[in-house]
Parts: C-alpha cells; structure tokens; sequence
C-alpha cells in the first residue's frame, strides 16, 4: 500500500486509480522485460489471467471536502504456483514466476515504488501523457463485456477508454454511454478480459 497526498480536488483525484495501473505496468515491467495490459479500470492482466488488483481509498475533509490522503493498495503475483489460488480463482490468476517471469519481490517492490514515484511527481498535470499511456495498455476495449450492477446484468461492446478514463460502451441498439469505476463491473463475455 502507498499513501499518497494529492493538492487536487476530488474530482481531479478520481483518476488517480488509473494512473496507478500505468505505472505498476512500468514497475513490472522494469523488473521482469515483459509489459502486462490493464483489464478496466484497475486489474493487471498477464497472459489474459489477473497479474494484479489496485484498490484505492480517499479520505475527504468534511467542511471543505479538500483530500487528506490517497491510499493505493496493490496486490501482485509474483511466485504463486497454479495450486496456491483457490480452485474458483486458478483459471483466472497467474503469477510472474507461472508465467516465466520470476523477480525476486524486493526488486519488483521496487521497480513499483519508483515507476509510482515517477508517475506521483507528474499527477495531475501530465493528464495527456498517462491517458494515452492507459489507452495504448488497456485490453478491454474491442471486446464484448457483461456490465454487473447490483440490480441489472447487460452486454455491451466496450469501444474506447474517454478522456476520463471512462469505458466507452455500445449497446446492441447503437446507443452508447460512458461508465465511471465504481458504478459498474465488467466481465469479459469470452475469457477474463
């Protein structure tokens, strides 16, 4: 877990999860010659099975609403063998060692912290670097996904990541809609991603 403290507005700080996936690609990487993808908004995807999840949490000020702090928490694979996850995780997880990248977890702890402290030093202001960075990585558009809310499952074809970093949807009737993380799940209709 990395505590961060933004000067940003809340809003701005709503990406940051984003960015986060960006530079924990850079950090694995770094350490291991190979560069995962990112599953939207924030799984790290090797060989189409999870590498890695981020999870972020904010705490906000009450009168003001200003950020106290950013904790990113971040959970990557690194010497597991198939038989180590649970048999209803075993076809979706893969670590580095099972994919024949094995790090010895310091070097990969990090090679993280520095592509992080990179990517801490440019948020918010390089917006434009980070977002074509997260579309170039991102593996799920061009693919059929199940969007889970808690009282509706529908199928859309995810189509573009926006300049929020939103997943850009289509319908099977031609309308499309844009989805923050946090309101919606996405499962992949053939496969993890």
């Amino acid at each position: 877990s990395v505590l961060l403290r933004p000067e940003v507005s809340a809003t701005a700080a709503v990406n940051l999860t984003a960015w986060v996936a960006v530079a924990i690609c850079d950090g694995v990487e770094e350490a291991c010659g190979v560069r995962p993808g990112i599953k939207w908004p924030n799984d790290i995807i090797l060989e189409g099975r999870k590498l890695c999840g981020i999870l972020t949490e904010m705490e906000l000020e009450g009168e003001t609403g200003a950020i106290q702090w950013v904790v990113a928490g971040i959970g990557t694979n690194v010497s597991q063998k198939s038989e180590d996850f649970e048999e209803t995780v075993r076809p979706v997880a893969v670590s580095l060692a099972m994919a024949g990248h094995p790090v010895r977890r310091a070097e990969l702890a990090l090679a993280q912290l520095r592509a992080l402290d990179r990517m801490y030093a440019g948020f918010p202001d390089n917006k434009a670097e980070y977002l074509a960075r997260y579309r170039a990585d991102c593996l799920t558009p061009g693919n059929q996904v199940q969007l889970i809310t808690p009282v509706s499952r529908r199928e859309a074809k995810a189509v573009a990541i926006d300049d929020e970093f939103r997943l850009v949807v289509e319908y099977p009737d031609g309308s499309r809609e844009a989805l923050s993380a946090g309101e919606v799940s996405v499962r992949g209709m053939y496969g993890y991603v």
